[in-house]
């Protein structure tokens, strides 16, 4: 009788994936150089016979079961048959891989991938069973093995960019599992995942914050923050899906790395914020007040300009600052026009809270005994005698070095190192220092044009006044004439 075996399934690993096969077969196959190529026979009952044989040879035999396929896997090449040609390659490997031949599954995979006129259907096919075949090898070192072998075909292909990212992220792993971190993040950082068109938007952000990761490891602040201008922060937003969320939280917390290291504390409270409004620490009422009152701290420890003071603001009209009620009345010290005494009020009642926290509001670490937060606690007493100076230049235009002095909390020297500073930013306009004197001048030198616009009123003022006096004085004199007439005696 006849052999009534059904054909042998086109794609062990991933059957009907991505594409129709049978639509694409019929017009045209890709050829690995990115040519066309028409189909011109149709292969299919001959490879169905084919398989048919190699499968009863592998039982005895699975090397001479792999070369018996090698004609139909040519004719089906040089014909542009894509269906029938994905499928002799992908048996072949799956032969290769089930009869456990992993030296000749490595060979197989090159040799294929070297082919002339290879189709990309067929390749690209083939090295995705290959990499789900990974996780199945027995021992590491097959597995490493595989995976070279893989990165060697797919180098320089577009049609498998994706899988050779994979697999090169395979393989940081291991090399970071072993200590060799700048190994890792010289092969990581090669990949310009941003430009992958076929990788989903989640994986990819997922590259890219893994590339950014590497390179605060070597300390390459520079690249990581070009890194991460090519992460558009509206795919955050776009799911509240818990993976997505977790990517948002990592992403921030390397970039408040980042913001710490350049020392730009307003861009460290945006990220706490950020980080804030995350559904996922919304959930957790204990991380939702630290962000907070991270947020707080840091929009504190920011230089005072527009940007920050619209900032604070908008903080503090926040009706959750109610959980963090200690944090609440620092953050109005600052609101109100009025003096700070770093010492009597900062360090005297809020030094504790700030840098060691209390039962009821744990410490943020943003001030702890570490070299960074001295210099953040030093930070923030520039910020209180800022504070205190633009106060002070509102009330006085002249005061004493000595009684500017106590009024900042600063000794007489520092004093004057920190007015010039303030001066020499901007911050504090038209102030002068006369040091024989020992008196700063506070009063606001005008602009030439406001100086202009001043002598042009005044001018105007004086004419004005000149006109009514004289009309004023000439009225009187035709009074007096008139009277003058009306007394004298008619003759």
């Amino acid at each position: 009788m006849a052999d009534k075996r059904e054909p042998i399934p086109v794609d062990p690993v991933d059957i009907g994936e991505t594409t129709d096969l049978d639509s694409l077969a019929h017009l045209a196959a890709h050829g690995g150089d990115g040519r066309l190529f028409k189909m011109e026979q149709d292969y299919t009952k001959q490879v169905d016979e084919a398989l048919l044989k190699a499968r009863d040879l592998a039982q005895k035999d699975v090397l001479a079961a792999v070369e018996s396929l090698n004609n139909i896997e040519k004719l089906t090449r040089l014909g542009a048959d894509m269906k029938s040609n994905t499928r002799v390659v992908q048996y072949m490997t799956k032969l290769c891989f089930e009869g456990q031949k992993w030296d000749l599954l490595m060979e197989t995979i090159m040799t294929l991938s070297k082919k002339r006129l290879l189709i990309k259907m067929a390749i690209a096919k083939m090295v995705r069973d290959a990499v789900a075949m990974i996780d199945k090898m027995p021992g590491d070192e097959l597995k490493m093995k595989l995976i070279e072998t893989l990165r060697t075909v797919t180098a320089g292909k577009i049609y498998v960019e994706v899988e050779r990212a994979r697999l090169t992220s395979m393989v940081v792993k291991k090399l970071e599992a072993e200590g060799k971190l700048d190994e890792a993040a010289t092969m990581l950082l090669e990949l310009q995942v941003e430009t992958y068109g076929s990788m989903e938007m989640k994986e990819k952000v997922s590259y890219l914050l893994e590339q950014m990761r590497h390179s605060l490891v070597r300390n390459d602040y520079v690249r990581a923050t070009i890194i991460s201008k090519k992460i558009n922060i509206k795919f955050f937003n776009k799911s509240d899906a818990e993976d997505v969320q977790d990517l948002k939280l990592k992403y921030y917390d390397l970039m408040i790395r980042i913001g710490l290291h350049d020392g730009n504390y307003l861009d460290v409270c945006r990220h706490h914020r950020e980080i804030y409004e995350t559904k996922k620490i919304r959930a957790d009422p204990a991380k939702a007040a630290s962000h907070l009152r991270s947020a707080i701290v840091y929009c504190l420890l920011a230089p005072h300009n527009n940007e920050q003071w619209d900032l604070l603001n908008r903080i503090a009209i926040q009706r959750e600052l109610e959980t963090v009620p200690d944090y609440k009345i620092i953050l109005d010290l600052f609101i109100n026009q009025e003096l700070i005494s770093f010492k009597g009020t900062i360090v005297a009642q809020y030094e504790k809270l700030l840098r060691r926290g209390t039962p009821t509001s744990p410490d943020t670490g943003i001030f702890d005994k570490s070299q960074e937060g001295e210099k953040r606690w030093s930070d923030l007493h520039l910020r209180v005698g800022e504070h205190n100076m633009r106060m002070i230049a509102k009330y006085y235009t002249q005061i004493t070095f000595e009684r500017l002095a106590e009024l900042l909390d600063f000794p007489v020297d520092e004093m004057e190192s920190f007015v010039c500073n303030l001066i020499v930013s901007g911050q504090i306009i038209g102030a002068k220092l006369h040091r024989p004197s020992r008196i700063v001048n506070l009063r606001l030198k005008k602009a030439n044009v406001e100086q202009l616009d001043v002598w042009a009123s005044n001018v105007h003022k004086l004419t004005d006044t000149l006109n009514k006096v004289s009309h004023l004085i000439l009225k009187e004199q035709m009074v007096h004439k008139n009277l003058d007439l009306s007394a004298a005696p008619r003759a």
